[in-house]
């Protein structure tokens, strides 16, 4: 009797527990704020209920990866460009995000999705020979959007296998723990196999993380200053695209003073090691050409186009001025582009295709990633593509 009445006493506590969190969280999670959407979080691209509950009529999501935390502080970054405009691109990703987590996210919220249209900023340092990382897979794998993507019946069964066998070999070297919480949610809500015991299980686990992944995001987002939103703003104006590439240019012959035309902070990391770094890429033939991402890119735009998704790619050159520098052969840099518009192609994706930028000036903040022009110019590909029919 003792036990049992122990046993119930607890589960009233952690009930109580539990309820006293949701209704928390409830208070603290960002609702209906565009500002929320281009915030560049990391945390933010694993939570289910985060990312649905605040998905609208103007709400794209645009998937990328580290891009989104360089230069958040600028007037170039989309959280600036869009502040205060109709449109508010969902930024989803940070570093170690790549296509196959994005294919996941995708089909996992595109319930929730009003705008039936999404974003991909295709970086070249993804399509490396190991493509994504099985470490870096498993420190960005959310299993609440796992299972969300699982439930999606307008998937098809061979994408779902596909993403299943990828998460299996990616995973399962790093993590077995959460690959035996991959197989229930697998046998549970795709395959339908669960017993009595292995639903319950699945109830409460997915109900669990629920609550975790949002109570989690609930204090960074108090700790941001993101409040839950009036909603849209009722005027669309365009921004001054020609004048913002003037002070972007502006900005950059001031700072970017060096033979890369990249940030001077960034500039001053690599100085030191520059001696070491002169044509050590020269062999490089084949670079960015042979890469099991170019299948997961494809299984990206697959699940678009089973859910009746409009997809763009934004395709990102690299710094021309570095790399040739490191010997990086331009030849390769070139198969590369050209392989991922041979992608899109075969899915009739529209593409955004920044490769002929390599030499832009004040394009780019460091060797790879977009600074103050490039940002412009993208934004306004994003703009452009929200405002088509």
């Amino acid at each position: 009797m003792r036990r049992v009445k122990a046993f119930l006493v607890a589960l009233l506590l952690f009930a109580g527990t539990v309820l006293g969190c949701h209704f928390y969280i409830g208070n603290c999670v960002a609702v209906n704020n565009p500002q929320f959407s281009m915030w560049s979080e990391e945390e933010k691209g694993k939570s289910l209920a985060a990312l649905t509950q605040n998905m609208n009529e103007a709400c794209i999501p645009v998937f990328g990866s580290s891009e989104f935390q360089h230069g958040a502080d600028t007037a170039y970054h989309p959280a600036q460009v869009f502040a205060g405009n109709r449109f508010n691109p969902m930024l989803i990703g940070a570093g170690y995000y790549q296509c196959l987590s994005h294919a996941v996210t995708l089909a996992a919220i595109e319930d929730s999705m009003t705008m039936r249209k999404a974003v991909l900023i295709v970086s070249p340092q993804w399509f490396r020979k190991t493509g994504v990382v099985d470490q870096a897979y498993t420190s960005r794998f959310s299993e609440t959007l796992y299972a969300g993507m699982l439930e999606n019946e307008k998937l098809s069964e061979e994408t779902r296998s596909y993403i299943s066998e990828r998460t299996h070999k990616l995973i399962g070297s790093v993590d077995q723990k959460t690959l035996d919480h991959v197989d229930l949610h697998e046998k549970v809500l795709w395959k339908k196999e669960g017993n009595v015991l292995e639903n319950l299980q699945e109830t409460i686990w997915e109900n669990f993380l629920y609550e975790k992944e949002l109570f989690s995001i609930s204090t960074k987002v108090t700790a941001a200053g993101i409040e839950k939103g009036d909603g849209l703003v009722s005027e669309d104006i365009a921004p001054d695209w020609e004048a913002l590439i003037e002070q972007a240019e502006a900005a950059g012959e001031e700072e970017n003073q060096n033979e890369f035309f990249m940030d001077t902070a960034s500039y001053k990391l690599i100085q030191p090691y520059l001696d070491e770094k002169k044509d050590k890429d020269k062999d490089a033939v084949n670079g960015y050409q042979n890469s099991p991402e170019y299948d997961d890119l494809r299984c990206f735009l697959q699940v678009c186009q089973e859910l009746d998704i409009t997809p763009m790619l934004v395709i990102l050159p690299v710094n021309g001025y570095y790399y040739d520098f490191t010997g990086f052969p331009k030849t390769a840099r070139e198969g590369y582009y050209k392989k991922v518009l041979g992608v899109a192609a075969e899915y009739g994706a529209q593409v955004a295709d920044f490769s002929g930028e390599e030499y832009t000036k004040y394009f780019f903040k460091d060797r790879v990633h977009i600074g103050k022009k490039g940002w412009v110019m993208v934004c306004e590909s994003l703009y452009q593509f929200y405002q088509e029919d």
